[in-house]
């Protein structure tokens, strides 16, 4: 885990840009390496001045290591198996390289690093291990593995061109990452970057700047807790390969062309929320996220222009909440199972829903207020029901149910030239279609609707002027009931 022989060709670089030969930097160049074995040992390792270099190794019980160097080019390597053992590097300005490996119980590790280009890296096996690592400056790396239990690791970089990994194995892990400045990466992997790997993980990540990515490439385990907070623009917060139960995932993005991805996610008990502030945000990866399991609890909301959400959830008992406010969002969510809840609202100016859910005592609710708003909704299985609401100009709603049982089957439009297409094909479904306006019309473009079944009832109300009504009934024991009140409306209803 040292450094590489180009930094040291780097390190000449930044000291020619000094004023500083290479003869000069060789002269003035402090090492100094202490190596202990046995117990109750301590090292302190003060150097001041312009080359840098400190080695300590410890191997024992209760160990200690202080280690502080204040001048040019610093590097520190500091090695530690045993119990009790305690690390604490600060470095400043200019060049700063930290490496930390500790193998025992009690570990503490503590790196401080301030100035131009700051590298650190820590990796601790055993039990109640802290890692604390504080970078200054831009062009900063921290990679963190923890493996063991009751672990917990820290990264607080400020500047340009962060990059935090946060990488751990075991029960009890914490792992918190805050990055302000532009550019900057967060942590926790795994799929393959390795670890990541237990129970009880939580993951933090704050990034505040331009074009940030932060999120989990891959948790194994339960009772995780992550939450993903981005505030910038071009920010991507991603969560991919979540395995486990009774997991909190959250997602806060505040800017422009944010994106949140939600792939590959499996298990029960789950409660995921999305919250994008800005313009031109999009959940999913291609615009999908696909969340697999049961009981799961999904709040989905944006606030801005041109927003996108593209979600699947396969699984049962499952409740998807949806809520967007602004202009030209679009929305489109699946579920597959059984006793699904689909509450999708758009509030703004041409929104666009498509809602699908395919299995048994589903319910799909969509409401649209504002502008050109367009539902489209499928429904294939058995005692679901589905609610249409839509208030304002030129709503259009695309019904169509495939099943049986079907009973709460309800289309409700409030506004100008709104438009019912229904497609009905099952027993015993009923079905409720209410619009209130100006041209409102029952059909699609051949001015016809299809119910087609035994034992279904259709239910159409219009109030307003020019409203139109056609359609056709098959099967038998089928009963429609139209009702308007207005000017120039026309009814054709045809059973067989």
């Amino acid at each position: 885990m040292k450094s590489q022989a180009n930094k040291s060709l780097v390190a000449l670089a930044i000291a020619a840009a000094f004023g500083l030969s290479a003869q000069v930097m060789a002269g003035e160049a402090n090492d100094i390496k202490v190596t202990q074995s046995g117990s109750s040992n301590e090292a302190t390792v003060e150097q001041t001045g312009v080359m840098h270099v400190a080695e300590v190794t410890q191997s024992g019980a209760d160990n200690s290591a202080v280690v502080s160097q204040s001048g040019t080019f610093h590097e520190s390597y500091s090695t530690s198996s045993g119990n009790g053992n305690q690390v604490a590097v600060t470095q400043t300005d200019l060049w700063h390289i930290a490496n930390t490996e500790q193998t025992g119980d009690n570990n503490a590790d503590t790196v401080t690093q301030s100035g131009f280009l700051n590298v650190s890296a820590a990796a601790t096996t055993g039990n109640d291990n802290k890692v604390d690592v504080i970078q200054n400056g831009f062009l900063n790396e921290s990679s963190v593995e923890l493996i063991g239990n009751e672990n917990t690791a820290s990264v607080d970089q400020d500047g340009d061109g962060n990059f935090a990994v946060f990488r751990v194995a075991g029960t009890g892990n914490d792992g918190k990452i805050t990055q302000t400045g532009n550019n900057n990466q967060g942590g926790l992997l795994a799929l393959d970057g390795s670890t990541n790997e237990g129970d009880n993980n939580d993951v933090t990540v704050y990034q505040k700047g331009d074009n940030n990515v932060g999120g989990v490439r891959g948790v194994a385990g339960d009772n995780n807790a992550i939450e993903l907070t981005q505030e910038g623009n071009n920010n991507l917060a991603f969560v991919y390969g979540l395995q486990g139960s009774d997991n909190d995932l959250t997602m806060s993005q505040d800017g422009n062309r944010n994106t949140s991805v939600l792939e590959f996610t499996t298990g029960d008990h789950n409660d995921v929320e999305i919250t994008q502030k800005g313009e031109m945000n999009a959940i999913g990866d291609s615009l999908i996220a696909v969340v697999q399991g049961n009981d799961n609890q999904i709040d989905i909301k944006q606030k801005g222009d041109v927003n996108s959400a593209q979600f699947a959830v396969v699984g049962n008992d499952n409740d998807v909440d949806l809520e967007q406010k602004g202009n030209a969002n679009y929305a489109e969510f699946v579920a597959q199972g059984n006793d699904n809840t689909l509450d999708l609202s758009s509030k703004g100016d041409s929104n666009e829903i498509q809602a699908g859910a395919f299995g048994e005592d589903n319910s799909l609710e969509v409401v649209q207020k504002g502008d050109m708003n367009f539902a489209y909704t499928v429904t294939a299985g058995n005692d679901n029901e589905v609610d249409v609401k839509q208030k304002g100009n030129d709503n259009e709603a695309i019904v169509t149910i495939e099943g049986n049982n079907n009973t709460d089957v309800v289309a409700d439009q409030t506004g100008d030239l709104n438009v019912i297409d229904l497609l009905i094909v099952g027993d015993e479904n009923l079905a409720k279609l209410t619009q209130t306006g100006n041209g409102n019309w029952v059909g699609n473009d051949d001015g016809a609707f299809a119910v087609t079944g035994n034992g279904n009832s259709l239910l159409v109300a219009q109030s307003g002027t020019n409203n139109l009504v056609t359609g056709s009934q098959n099967g038998v024991g089928n009963s429609i009931n139209v009702m308007q009140s207005g000017t120039e409306n026309v009814a054709t209803v045809i059973q067989h």
